[in-house]
């Protein structure tokens, strides 16, 4: 037997994990703005949260709740006669935005495809993470589905203009082990 075949791995006790998953599915549940949609009966948005509670708490993606009290996106150039997350907001926070990373020296592209549905932006540098950013609201069947399914990548979603969240996908999907008897 290799020595890492002979290393035991401890699990913690379902209580603390259950504790760890619940605080996580209330942090989601307050903080993401979700997109409304018609058909939300085809699916269980408490599901949802759970699974990408089970995410970070297993390690597979790491999040960032990054929050400033001035704009992240440098000098705030927004309309005050734009309605917070209405169309007007919207574009130009993906104006502002895309300007701020574009000044970084990176490539920046508008609606580029993921795995499920298209991201605001795209961020990509060489020898870098490919980012991609959402903007207001978010579909959650959409995050979930991506956040399992894009290893390597990094989702940013902009709350406002001074509240984001980082999510950095380490590991994706879920990954069975088999266990064979002999």
């Amino acid at each position: 037997m290799s020595n890492s075949q002979s290393k035991q791995l401890k699990s913690l006790p379902w209580d603390v994990v259950e504790k760890a998953i619940t605080k996580e599915i209330k942090w989601l549940q307050e903080t993401i703005l979700e997109a409304f949609y018609k058909n939300e009966k085809d699916y269980c948005k408490d599901c949802i949260y759970r699974r990408i509670a089970i995410l970070i708490v297993s390690g597979r993606i790491k999040v960032k709740d990054i929050k400033s009290s001035i704009s992240l996106w440098g000098e705030d150039k927004l309309s005050l006669n734009s309605k917070q997350h209405g169309k007007e907001w919207h574009s130009e926070m993906m104006s502002l935005i895309y300007n701020h990373f574009k000044s970084q020296g990176n490539e920046v592209t508008m609606e580029p495809n993921l795995n499920m549905g298209r991201a605001d932006l795209g961020v990509y540098k060489k020898d870098t993470r490919n980012l991609f950013i959402e903007i207001g609201t978010i579909s959650l069947p959409k995050l979930l589905f991506n956040l399992e399914s894009m290893e390597g990548s990094d989702f940013l979603l902009v709350l406002d203009s001074k509240h984001a969240i980082e999510f950095s996908i380490l590991k994706a999907g879920y990954r069975y082990q088999a266990i064979v008897y002999e």
